[in-house]
């Protein structure tokens, strides 16, 4: 199967008032399209900062220091500023664990979303509340034309990451970066919104690439499997291989802990 992105020897570093760390060290992975890939691990294992170097978005004091990422066969990295922005949001769009964060307290959620998708194609006012209100009543949203001018503070966590997805869905990229999307919701929420995700990955056929510390949501959503540690891929594979035979140690602790965990919360 075609892959629509390709990460090799990345090397990705920081700098710190102890000195140089290198945070990912020279991984190497594909993503297959029109898949659901899961990049998982615990805190500190790379994986943000890996979702943070595809789209060139690391911290002021990070910086890739080795690697390529080829997206459709075009090297992100060696992209300029202007370039990059061109595919961010139209072609890779990312989807953040607390998304209000990106979102002006000041402005309204239409004037944000319309400025957002406006900035990347061609469209006027009235056709985007159109669309953007049919998107938002698939997604849930009740009463759109209301929420849409609502303030980011007056929405719950789990209506903003709807508002979030809605702009993806509207934007239509050819791959979705989802970087703990459900992390702050609460477990009705949390299912309300995965499922989202696969259902926009069916019915559009985009590829999508999800961050998470949760092989309960890996076993829910990913048909390929990555798993991190202090910045090294230990162990890839699809999702069956990776459930059936896990092969590093590091991924059988993290299988048994997620799923005894549920056990004990069942009980």
């Amino acid at each position: 199967m075609e892959n629509i992105l390709e990460v090799k020897e990345l090397n990705t570093t920081f700098k710190t008032e102890k000195g140089i760390k290198e945070v990912v060290k020279g991984i190497n992975f594909e993503v297959k399209k029109s898949k659901i890939t899961c990049i998982v691990g615990q805190s500190g294992s790379g994986k943000s900062m890996t979702a943070m170097s595809i789209i060139k978005m690391l911290p002021k004091s990070g910086y890739i220091s080795g690697g390529s990422i080829l997206f459709n066969g075009q090297d992100l990295i060696k992209m300029t500023d202007g370039e990059i922005r061109e595919v961010r949001g139209k072609r890779i769009f990312s989807i953040f664990q607390n998304p209000i964060n990106c979102f002006n307290p000041s402005l309204t959620m239409e004037t944000q979303i319309y400025d957002l998708i406006s900035s990347n194609m061609t469209i006027d006012k009235k056709e985007f509340e159109n669309k953007i209100c049919s998107i938002m009543e698939n997604l849930n949203l009740q009463d759109p034309a209301v929420i849409l001018k609502q303030y980011p503070f007056q929405l719950s966590g789990g209506m903003i990451q709807r508002m979030m997805i809605a702009a993806a869905i509207f934007m239509e990229p050819e791959i979705i970066i989802a970087d703990e999307p459900t992390t702050a919701l609460d477990v009705t929420t949390q299912k309300e919104i995965l499922k989202q995700f696969k259902l926009i990955q069916k019915k559009f056929n985009t590829t999508i690439l999800m961050i998470t510390h949760d092989f309960g949501v890996v076993a829910e959503m990913a048909d390929e499997v990555i798993v991190m540690k202090d910045g090294l891929i230990v162990e890839k594979g699809n999702v069956f291989e990776i459930f059936n035979n896990p092969k590093h140690p590091y991924t059988i602790s993290l299988i048994k802990a997620t799923f005894d965990r549920e056990v004990l919360e069942v009980c």
